[in-house]
């Protein structure tokens, strides 16, 4: 009950009871008691089930569209038998439902709209407008709300509600499967963006960006890692999570007392890398694979700070006017959030790859042993808390010159510049 979406899922399904129960003065019938307590209840987990279905659709397939589709065909199965419950209540009346396609064509709308609503609350959520988890579950019980007022045969509402379901239905669904088509049919040419996390980079990241080059016939790709998760940024700042300790060069994370416990605040992990660390990492591998005529790694931490990935595609844009822009991305979760921002930076061109080896930067970060080349190894074992080295220590890594300090391998002009400032 300390959780917000808790008492917000027990207001939306008092709402839901009241609209149906005063249109249809059944305030006693156990059909509509059990349709509300089943959305009090089940709205929270509602969200997460349908999140899990559609990672599960692009994780195995690399195509958004899919994973909307398997969301859909979840979403379509529980306002079906939401909907069902109500008119065998005589809740609400079949003939009500005539307008906006009987039964069928009611849940077809509903879930379209729903779709689309949490379209757009995730697009807000990415422009930092509000956050992920809420901004779905207010697009839920709005969808809620309206549907019962337009099954209650409200003839303008239920326009309006034909209406939404085609146009948010359209945005939710079909726009993924128009970038989904883009990923097939981009032309050749032009300049690709990589972004993510990198933590750490590892063997799988390079092969994937060599396929990148070699399919689109790229002329350069430049990679841009997270600087703080934008999502963990507000987090901290909000002490909803903190820093439990440093180890190896390595944050760890934990929930605070303020954390809601409906909430994965660490989708993918819980450890990062500092930004210095993932960076040097990441340049030491682009040398490593002597891509160092084709790959660039670039660090706008300013405009990261900004816009998140938006704005680095902006300067890159501003770097390039006129090329074709190609985004590469994974299916797996941090890939999907990718994806999000190349689809809505318009005139990217999205490449999704499948991964389906046992590469993973968990399983480094574990321990794991030959994922990842000799340096970016070579650069673990300094990191490593046992490994001897002094505060402001210089050290050289293939031709680099990096100052240690406080957990960090600072490249030397930025230790000189900010020695200055302090």
């Amino acid at each position: 009950m300390k959780s917000f979406y808790t008492r917000l899922a027990i207001i939306l399904g008092g709402a839901m009871y009241v609209t149906y129960a005063l249109a249809s003065n059944r305030w006693s019938s156990p059909y509509l008691i059990t349709v509300a307590l089943v959305v009090a209840a089940f709205l929270p987990y509602y969200t997460k089930i349908s999140e899990w279905f559609e990672r599960y659709g692009v994780l195995n397939t690399g195509k958004m569209f899919i994973g909307k589709f398997i969301r859909f065909v979840w979403q379509y199965g529980f306002n079906m038998a939401i909907l069902y419950m109500l008119l065998k209540g005589n809740i609400i009346k079949s003939e009500d439902l005539d307008i906006i396609g009987g039964l069928f064509g009611a849940v077809a709308l509903t879930t379209f709209s729903s779709q689309g609503m949490q379209y757009l609350a995730i697009s807000l959520a990415n422009r930092d407008y509000g956050n992920h988890y809420k901004n779905v579950t207010f697009a839920l019980g709005s969808n809620v709300i309206i549907s019962a007022l337009a099954s209650m045969g409200i003839v303008w509402i239920q326009y309006v509600f034909i209406v939404m379901g085609v146009v948010l239905g359209f945005i939710g669904s079909l726009y993924s499967l128009i970038t989904d088509v883009m990923c097939i049919v981009a032309p050749k040419g032009g300049i690709g963006v990589f972004f993510g996390t990198f933590n750490p980079v590892h063997k799988t990241h390079m092969l994937i960006i060599q396929r990148f080059i070699e399919e689109r016939k790229l002329t350069k790709v430049y990679i841009h890692p997270t600087v703080v998760p934008r999502m963990h940024g507000k987090l901290l700042h909000n002490g909803i999570i903190r820093i439990a300790k440093m180890e190896n060069g390595i944050r760890i994370y934990e929930r605070t007392e303020k954390a809601d416990a409906h909430i994965d605040y660490f989708p993918t992990g819980n450890k990062f890398y500092e930004v210095e660390n993932r960076l040097a990492m990441l340049k030491a591998s682009v040398d490593d694979w002597d891509m160092n005529d084709q790959v660039e790694v670039v660090y706008y931490p300013n405009e990261y700070e900004a816009d998140g990935f938006y704005a680095v595609i902006n300067k890159i844009k501003e770097m390039h006017p006129g090329e074709r822009i190609h985004g590469l991305h994974g299916s797996d979760h941090g890939g999907m959030l990718v994806r999000a921002i190349y689809d809505e930076s318009i005139g990217v061109w999205p490449y999704a790859i499948v991964r389906k080896d046992n590469v993973s930067a968990t399983a480094i970060r574990a321990g794991a042993k030959n994922m990842t080349s000799a340096t970016v190894t070579k650069i673990i074992e300094i990191l490593k808390d046992s490994y001897i080295k002094k505060e402001n220590e210089h050290i050289e890594i293939n031709g680099v010159t990096y100052v240690y300090s406080n957990s960090r391998l600072l490249s030397l002009e930025k230790h000189e510049n900010l020695s200055r400032t302090s």
